[in-house]
């Protein structure tokens, strides 16, 4: 987090730099006991009340005492639509924290008839994804054990220690082995991107939320999101069971069909970023930011069918979490000329994330999670701890996936992106009806 502030300074001590996650709740739940299992949350956890300092070129992390948590409420009409909802959502998660006093975590109701959506959100200083599956769990396991006056789940271990652990050196001939291999994988590498001037080839299914189509100067970043479709979710897992590979890799392999690496061709040498948020053991019960991101440095060539480009990215996926030893932080101190090519190259850097998210249960109440993507499809810059020009979430609830791409409005237009995002949907869909259609093929381009 410290980096990134240094390489792109206010944008994570913007007290508006979130992560939330929202939940549909038939009825509402005990909101008094809500916001006393938030006070236990914070109190339990640490990183919830150590608030970032600017010093000078570093930022210092500095604890503070308790605060209670206030649970915010607010009322929709029961005939509020589905864009006056995602509003109501938007306008509580992306509130700003104060970052003087704490603490950095809240939840807020939005009340509708007589349900509504409970919204949990950090702010990224305390945490990231893997934080919010953490919250996620504190707050069933605090409101549950309460409700049945259960003693209360044991303690999670402090974040300081964990994240210190996590910076613990390997052996120096480990590191070093493992930095030649990052050296050799990584020589000569080129950045993935979107190729700009893409045209649309008309409807999506599902109907993606796409804004103006001309790229704009200054306009900050702007989203796009479209569900993947029945069609294309049901490829999706058809085709992870064929090839042995995870959803993330056959989506990675999916938009390799547009990604360019700037020099054209049918063959792709194709490197992307990833959040390595994976946690183990008590990891997984601790806020805190502990994902770092992570090179994938793989080959595809279009003239082959999807398959080919499955494994590649496969390989990818394994080798760098192989070798993912050496924070990345650290690879690039070591390694500044890497740091160079990768950080400060001159074409625009993606990272593609994947996320399955599940529902929350209070004490036998079922929390159904709503997508992670707002409705307006260009709207008000949004507030990113990560300097990458052009970010690709891929959202599971259930069966159902979400494509969005986050992006900087001065490379790409809407249309352009809204276009990535159907080539994923038409790839999948065309792979599971013809396995050995080249992936060329697949995206629209000629034979």
């Amino acid at each position: 987090m410290a980096l990134a502030e240094r390489m792109r300074p206010g944008s994570v001590l913007d007290p508006r730099s979130v992560v939330h996650r929202s939940f549909q709740f038939a009825r509402a739940p005990d909101l008094a006991l809500l916001g006393a299992v938030l006070d236990e949350v914070v109190a339990r956890h640490d990183a919830a009340r150590t608030l970032p300092r600017k010093a000078g070129d570093m930022i210092e992390l500095v604890p503070a005492p308790t605060r209670r948590v206030i649970m915010e409420e607010r009322e929709l009409t029961s005939v509020a639509d589905e864009a006056e909802l995602r509003r109501a959502i938007d306008a509580v998660a992306y509130a700003p924290f104060d970052l003087e006093t704490g603490p950095l975590v809240r939840g807020s109701w939005v009340r509708r008839g007589a349900g509504g959506i409970l919204v949990l959100t950090l702010h990224h200083w305390a945490g990231d994804a893997g934080a919010l599956d953490a919250l996620q769990h504190e707050v069933a396991a605090l409101y549950t054990a309460r409700r049945a006056g259960r003693p209360m789940p044991p303690e999670p271990p402090r974040y300081v220690d964990v994240a210190r652990g996590k910076r613990v050196a390997p052996a120096a001939l480990d590191e070093q082995e493992t930095l030649a291999w990052w050296r050799a994988q990584l020589a000569g590498a080129r950045r993935a991107s979107l190729p700009t001037g893409a045209k649309a080839s008309g409807p999506v299914t599902g109907g993606p939320r796409a804004g103006p189509s001309a790229r704009v100067a200054g306009a900050g970043t702007a989203l796009v999101s479209a569900p993947l479709g029945a069609a294309a979710d049901a490829a999706l897992v058809r085709l992870a069971v064929e090839h042995r590979a995870s959803p993330y890799m056959v989506l990675l392999a999916a938009l390799s069909a547009i990604l360019d690496d700037g020099r054209g061709g049918a063959e792709a040498d194709l490197t992307v970023f990833a959040v390595d948020g994976a946690r183990d053991g008590a990891a997984r019960r601790v806020l805190g930011f502990l994902a770092q991101p992570m090179a994938l440095r793989f080959w595809v060539d279009r003239r082959a069918p999807l398959g080919s480009a499955v494994c590649a990215t496969r390989a990818a996926v394994l080798d760098a979490l192989d070798h993912r030893d050496v924070p990345f932080a650290r690879l690039l101190q070591i390694a500044p000329r890497l740091a160079v090519g990768l950080l400060r190259g001159r074409r625009p850097a993606t990272v593609v994330q994947y996320f399955a998210l599940r529902p929350l249960d209070l004490d036998g109440l079922r929390g159904v999670p709503l997508s992670s993507f707002t409705a307006d499809p260009i709207g008000e810059a949004q507030p990113s701890p990560i300097p990458i020009a052009l970010d690709v979430t891929f959202e599971r609830r259930g069966d159902a996936h979400t494509g969005a791409a986050f992006y900087d409005a001065a490379h790409w237009s809407a249309g352009e992106v809204t276009e990535a995002l159907a080539t994923v949907q038409r790839v999948l869909a065309g792979a599971a009806a013809d396995p050995w259609r080249p992936l060329g093929e697949l995206n629209g381009q000629a034979r």
